[in-house]
């Protein structure tokens, strides 16, 4: 990586030295209204996200943001009490340098938003991919205790349960290692035989999530067959003045006798911007309809913090730091785990450290210049008492070095092309010790031989609008060279008896040969988005894309007391090929959005029965070939000025077609329907029902799962001003109804398979 990173440090030297902009700074004014009133609306925040500015609207709803002619820019509108909205701008070419903005209740979902995450800052209602943005107010609006949790409610997005803390999502039927998951713009790389990737973050500290679907996520390189989830933190910006900003938040929950704490602070200028935050969260065993999940407990807390500098002009440099641990947190669930386990992360800890500086409108011509180096480490320790006499004790550590330098050019008003590069690798250093009392001995072994995977490549994107509003046409293709190596490692790798520790045990034998692989990765998409009717648009998106094995699925040795999982160094890497077609009607009190998609792969990877030295095993194998397709509706009536009926509907179907066999832990039908009142002396409403079908399309080994509806009702305050201060209240109940049932991707173990009960939780937001 070391070529990599002084080439980087050249570049940005260069570019430091670059001459400024052509085009005169000129002063944005922005009027922002109620949709429905006409009314201003005051204490909007509006931030600029290329060049990190941040003001507020005042009481006659107007902003100022000074900006180069020019230019173009993602300006981004938020308030609690409206949906949000961002708006792509050329400040040359707004009427009298004057943007007026009108904002939607709350309760209306906003369309309106700018996706960083298509390699194109795009708005969302005019790209054929298919993406889902949750904000900050939407990660929070209830008691969820991950980020997985708050995903699965978008259509297409099932939750997979290991416990209450240890999530992640299925995206179409595919999951853990074919979904590309970031954290601003740095992977998040861990072995996914537990959940948990997705839970080493405090929701207070997200920005927005990101959600690419596939057949769109594909120039994120290998990996990312099923989808990219992108997780965006909140960072310090500037303002123009001197200014000083407190986030103060507490979070009860009754099913877990739950709590949570957290506090951010931000100081700001014009030339410089500081964040930091903290937070705590604590959870006992989760109470389901049943009676308590065993082993659920989980105790973790946060530090995050970024540094912005203005450098030259418009240019920034923004370091960030991010710690999150969990201590003393159970792990009920999990495949490797024998039932009769008594299993928790003794240390579960996320630390990364991130510098990108940002070149807004370098020329006419480049709109954006985007570097960024960041190193990411993941621990996880795992204390798992098979019985009285016998604790085995797995521990890894994943360190994530990443790269990379993108460039957005804008020849003109109807084309946009980024093209990048990114360099990232892996290293794994994976160990294990199994304490036998009774013997008075500990064996020590690697579950996963010490191993590198290094991916380096470019890729180009485009989006180009060949008549305005009416036809888009978009483009991409990504090439990676991939190298995985791992050292020679014997099993066991050691013995300790009597205290003396054995190197060269009796038995001793090499499990995995030291070697190397190298695979070529291609992958590209095509789209299309043409508006039919003014109200009425369609889209097509045809992609290819490339997965080569993880270091777990080539090298892995799982022997947890309950089934031995190994992997094969050999394995081919998966290819997939996906085509998905919507139709979007967007009406003045009706939308509707549907999409169809097939998504068919050669050599998914996938566990076989099998024999490891004598004892049944699972080994992962390449199956052939097999299919995902299904579809997935969304649709908002707006009954009146103050009520929305929202609805959704999702199907996947997974088939293993080289055996003529269901593909494993795939999602039944599911379904939701909400109703959502806005007050607006008071706050908003909502009353949702989730459902799901009976799974009855198994793999094998897969148990029926009954279908349910879930019942969840909440209230959001509107801001109460208290002089300095804003206070947000949210309250509500989930499962009212105390309603008993399985989630189909749930691996719990042992004898209560169920989910969590009825919740009361309570929490409040104070903005000062």
């Amino acid at each position: 990586m070391r070529p990599i990173v002084l080439h980087a440090c050249a570049i940005i030297a260069a570019l430091l030295s670059a001459s400024s902009v052509q085009g005169q700074t000129v002063s944005v004014t922005g009027h922002v209204i109620d949709a429905a009133t006409q009314e201003p609306v005051s204490a909007v925040t509006v931030h600029v996200r290329e060049t990190g500015e941040r003001t507020r609207t005042d009481s006659a709803g107007i902003f100022h943001v000074a900006l180069r002619s020019t230019g173009r820019y993602t300006v981004s509108l938020h308030h609690v009490a409206f949906a949000g909205v961002e708006r792509t701008i050329v400040p040359s070419s707004l009427p009298g340098d004057t943007l007026v903005v009108a904002m939607q209740p709350a309760i209306i979902r906003g369309d309106e938003v700018v996706v960083q995450s298509t390699r194109i800052a795009t708005e969302g209602d005019n790209t054929p991919y298919v993406i889902d943005v949750a904000l900050s107010d939407r990660l929070i609006r209830q008691a969820y205790v991950t980020v997985a949790d708050a995903l699965s409610e978008i259509p297409g997005v099932a939750l997979v349960r290991d416990g209450t803390w240890e999530t992640t999502v299925s995206i179409r039927g595919m999951s853990r290692s074919n979904i590309v998951t970031m954290v601003d713009n740095t992977r998040i790389e861990t072995a996914n035989d537990i959940a948990g990737g997705l839970s080493l973050f405090n929701l207070h500290d997200l920005e927005r999530v990101e959600l690419v679907k596939s057949s769109g996520s594909v120039l994120y390189g290998s990996g990312a067959l099923g989808g990219v989830v992108h997780l965006i933190t909140k960072r310090a910006s500037f303002t123009e003045q001197q200014r000083t900003n407190a986030e103060i938040a507490g979070d009860v929950s009754s099913v877990d006798r739950g709590a949570g704490e957290y506090l951010a602070l931000e100081n700001s200028s014009d030339r410089y911007a500081v964040r930091m935050s903290g937070g705590y969260r604590s959870g006992g065993d989760t109470r389901t309809p049943e009676g308590l999940l065993p082993h659920s407990q989980f105790h973790d807390f946060s530090i995050v913090g970024s540094f912005a500098l203005k450098t030259a002009g418009e240019q920034s440099l923004v370091a960030s730091y991010q710690r999150s641990q969990a201590e003393d947190t159970g792990i009920p669930g999990g495949s490797p785990i024998a039932a009769s386990a008594a299993a928790r992360y003794t240390l579960a800890r996320r630390e990364l450290f991130a510098l990108d500086y940002a070149i807004p409108n370098l020329s006419s011509l480049i709109s954006l210049v985007t570097l960024r180096a960041s190193r990411q480490e993941i621990d996880r320790n795992v204390e798992i008492i098979q019985s009285p006499t016998v604790t085995v004790t797995p521990h890894a550590i994943n360190t994530t070095t990443n790269v990379q330098g993108e460039c957005l050019f804008s020849p003109s008003a109807t084309f946009l092309l980024t093209a990048g590069a990114e360099a990232w690798e892996r290293l794994l250093d994976s160990r294990r010790e199994r304490f036998l009392a009774a013997k008075g001995q500990i064996i020590g072994d690697r579950p996963a031989p010490s191993s590198r995977y290094f991916s380096g490549g470019a890729y180009v994107q485009d989006e180009w609008q060949v008549v305005p509003d009416r036809l888009t046409l978009t483009s991409g293709a990504r090439y990676d060279r991939i190298h995985v190596s791992n050292d020679e490692t014997w099993n066991p790798e050691y013995v300790i008896a009597g205290g003396v520790k054995q190197t060269a045990p009796a038995g001793q034998q090499i499990l995995w040969e030291g070697m190397s692989v190298a695979n070529e990765s291609w992958s590209a998409d095509a789209g299309t988005r043409l508006a039919i009717v003014p109200s009425l648009h369609a889209t097509f998106l045809v992609s290819t894309a490339f997965r080569s094995p993880s270091l777990e699925e080539r090298y892995q040795f799982l022997d947890l007391g309950s089934v031995v999982v190994i992997g094969d160094p050999h394995l081919q890497p998966e290819r997939s090929v996906a085509l998905n077609a919507g139709l979007h009607w967007e009406g003045e009190a009706l939308r509707m959005h549907a999409d169809a998609f097939l998504n068919h792969l050669t050599d998914l990877v996938t566990t076989m029965p099998g024999v490891f030295e004598g004892r049944a095993a699972n080994v992962n194998t390449n199956i052939g070939k097999a299919r995902l397709y299904g579809y997935e509706f969304a649709g908002e009536l707006r009954m009146s000025s103050w009520s929305v009926m929202k609805a959704s509907l999702a199907y996947v179907r997974g088939e293993d077609t080289y055996h003529g066999s269901n593909l494993p832990q795939i999602a039944p039908l599911t379904g939701d329907v909400s109703f959502v009142g806005s007050f607006r002396s008071l706050g908003s409403v909502s009353v949702s029902c989730s459902s799901s079908a009976t799974q009855n399309n198994l793999a094998a080994g897969e148990l029926r799962t009954s279908g349910y509806a879930v019942v969840d009702v909440g209230v959001v305050s509107i801001p109460v001003e208290m002089r300095e201060a804003s206070v947000t209240v949210r309250a509500g109940v989930q499962n009212l109804f105390n309603k008993a049932y399985q989630n189909h991707l749930a691996t719990l173990r042992g004898a209560v398979l169920c989910e969590p009960g009825r919740n009361f939780y309570l929490s409040a937001g104070f903005a000062i």
